[in-house]
């Protein structure tokens, strides 16, 4: 039966009427970053193919500014169109404001790929990008200490390991556009370390049995994060916030079995699959926009 536009129209109709509902309103949640993993991958490819030198430099940098904007615009905005934006802005930051900050820099400093018995195993950006670990796992930790976060990582942190840095601030309003960008920023550069240390033959190796069972842990932690806690949202705007690192984890466990063989990651030859690109475009506009028309009904565990 066809679904007639009103029903899309009105928030308490139709499919929309669903979505308010567990699990579809997580699930929903959970594909609006997910969704946008191709999509970003995609234009990088494009981006590169098109333009170089300082072309392709002055689109970066533009795209990233837009990136900002987008993340101030935001920060005004309520919970739940504030997440979106946030979202959005750290995403167009992070595809090419940070992504390409690296190649540009390996390039200018003439970084060498990494090679294993021949085989090229990471490429120039990709060496540089692991020697920022350091300075990740600094900032990460400085950014735990924040008294008034909500993320559910540190604030586990703080209850088993007697970290609370001290009671928060009574009746601090969150910035949701904010915290959503910093969130993908960080949690994007995470799974690229994650991945680049995995795959280092220095470290463990693409076929390295530790590489097998970390990715087993990896995946099976996914799973239980979606079943037993983004199918439980009934807030899109925490849901969707939570979804950030959970399309992480998910991601990672497309990249690393792609790099097994197991598959063609069409998402990175858009000249070869263009209708099936144009789709994962479409998806991800498509899911943005049902996320954006449902309201943030009741309470849901928090994030961020």
């Amino acid at each position: 039966m066809a679904i007639k536009a009103a029903e899309l129209r009105s928030p308490d109709g139709g499919v929309l009427r669903n979505l308010h509902t567990k699990p579809l309103l997580g699930l929903l949640a959970l594909a609006v970053p997910l969704a946008w993993k191709p999509v970003a991958h995609a234009m990088s490819v494009i981006s590169h193919t098109w333009m170089h030198g300082p072309t392709l430099v002055l689109v970066s940098t533009l795209l990233t500014l837009l990136g900002f904007v987008v993340v101030w615009l935001g920060l005004k905005k309520d919970e739940l169109t504030g997440t979106l934006f946030g979202f959005m802005g750290g995403a167009l930051i992070f595809a090419f404001g940070v992504e390409p900050s690296f190649a540009l820099f390996a390039w200018l400093m003439d970084v060498q790929p990494l090679k294993h018995a021949g085989n090229l195993v990471l490429t120039p950006n990709l060496v540089l990008m692991e020697a920022s670990l350091a300075v990740y796992l600094i900032v990460l930790i400085f950014t735990g200490a924040n008294k008034d976060t909500r993320c559910r990582m540190f604030l586990w942190f703080h209850r088993n390991f007697r970290l609370r840095p001290n009671k928060p601030t009574p009746g601090y309003r969150r910035q949701f556009a904010r915290i959503a960008a910093m969130e993908t920023v960080f949690i994007s550069w995470f799974f690229y370390l994650v991945i680049i240390v995995a795959v280092d033959p220095r470290v463990l190796g693409l076929h390295h049995p530790g590489t097998y069972l970390l990715s087993a842990c990896i995946l099976l932690w996914g799973i239980y994060l979606v079943v037993f806690k983004m199918i439980r949202y009934r807030a899109m705007g925490s849901a969707i916030r939570y979804a950030i690192p959970v399309s992480g984890i998910l991601w990672y466990c497309l990249e690393i079995t792609s790099l097994w063989g197991w598959y063609t990651e069409i998402w990175v030859l858009p000249f070869d699959y263009p209708v099936a690109n144009i789709g994962f475009l479409a998806a991800f506009l498509l899911v943005v926009l049902l996320a954006n028309r449902t309201d943030a009904r009741g309470a849901a565990p928090g994030n961020g």
